[in-house]
């Protein structure tokens, strides 16, 4: 398959999802760097057509410091979010109190609500979003086989998804906080780990690491029959 129907595939499995559960968590890398660092932020999601919605996640602020909890979702009707240190607040939109989280989640939040129509916080669709989608090869993520691409969101070549083989869900995003103009090397790096035959190699020098974020979804749960109580407020 080609790295455009395979992006279709996995747009169209989201789109079309009446209800959507997955765990996982956030890690940091540097570029060069053969371990990464522990994980510090845990995450949780619940969706259900058409704006139940629930994001939790945990975080914690150094290695000896405890777990914080924070949530966002919406009732059906009620938007809500609660941080650890400011409480339980009503939001004005679903897509206000995603938005609002952006930053505090790392953007874990906006990583799989992007993939759903209905609460996506961008006027433009995904495939406008993402250029440049380039073909590395198939790696396994989080236990599943997936295919691997690349793509350009602010530059190139910026972002890579892993997306399994079997139902095309979403099972690792690669994210890249600092960016020079080499970032095509690690793609190609990637690329030759793979043994894609094909991959066109950058010959620009490599000056600086480069930090990132990746997102792992661990479990992912398509359809599942969910109760509304599940969405609902939590206590103040």
């Amino acid at each position: 398959m080609k790295s455009e129907e395979i992006i279709r595939c996995m747009i169209e499995k989201y789109a079309a999802c009446l209800s959507y559960k997955d765990s996982g968590y956030l890690r940091n890398y540097l570029e060069g760097d053969d371990i990464p660092q522990r994980p510090y932020l845990t995450f949780a999601t619940m969706y259900k057509l058409p704006y139940f919605f629930r994001f939790l996640w945990q975080d914690h602020l150094s290695e000896n410091s405890p777990w914080r909890e924070h949530i966002v979702g919406c009732d059906g009707q009620t938007a809500y979010s609660k941080y650890e240190d400011s409480g339980l607040k009503t939001q004005s939109s679903l897509k206000y109190a995603i938005a609002e989280a952006n930053a505090v989640s790392r953007n874990a939040v906006a990583q799989i609500s992007q993939h759903l129509p209905e609460i996506d916080l961008l006027p433009v669709s995904w495939l406008e979003r993402h250029k440049n989608l380039t073909w590395i090869g198939t790696e396994a993520a989080n236990g599943r086989e997936c295919f691997c691409i690349a793509s350009s969101v602010k530059n190139a070549q910026d972002s890579m998804l892993w997306i399994a083989c079997d139902d095309f869900s979403l099972r690792r995003v690669k994210t890249y906080t600092l960016v020079t103009a080499d970032v095509a090397n690690h793609v190609a790096d990637m690329a030759k780990k793979l043994a894609v035959a094909d991959a066109v190699a950058s010959a620009l020098p490599r000056e600086r690491q480069r930090a990132y974020i990746e997102t792992n979804y661990e479990e992912v749960i398509f359809n599942e029959e969910m109760k509304i109580e599940d969405f609902a407020m939590p206590p103040e």
